[in-house]
């Protein structure tokens, strides 16, 4: 498979630091950024937003810089919750809010 996602760190995320901006998550609990990305998740699937520069502007993953996109993976590359979230879409569906332990994500299956 292949996918693109949207993350949000938080507090409790395991390494709670943005790659996209290099500062703590440390002060955004997990409830505000379930809430931010809930926002995203609707005016994306509005179409008020695009999925890629949601993300290149947001994600607090390394992925921004390609507009959230992973590359292809398969089973036992990813975190459980992300992996079976990902395999359960199909391609070109967007899932709802993903916890991990990584933080909250928007996942797009694109492959």
């Amino acid at each position: 498979v292949q996918a693109s996602h949207l993350l949000i760190k938080h507090q409790g995320s395991r390494n709670p630091v943005s790659r996209r901006t290099g500062q703590s998550t440390a002060g955004t609990t997990k409830e505000a950024a379930i809430a931010e990305l809930q926002e995203y998740e609707k005016k994306i699937k509005s179409g008020e937003l695009d999925f890629a520069k949601a993300a290149t502007a947001r994600s607090d993953c390394g992925s921004f810089k390609a507009g959230g996109d992973l590359g292809p993976f398969g089973r036992g590359e990813m975190q459980k919750p992300f992996e079976d979230a990902t395999f359960a879409l199909n391609v070109g569906e967007m899932s709802g809010v993903v916890d991990t332990d990584s933080g909250v994500h928007l996942i797009l299956r694109t492959a």
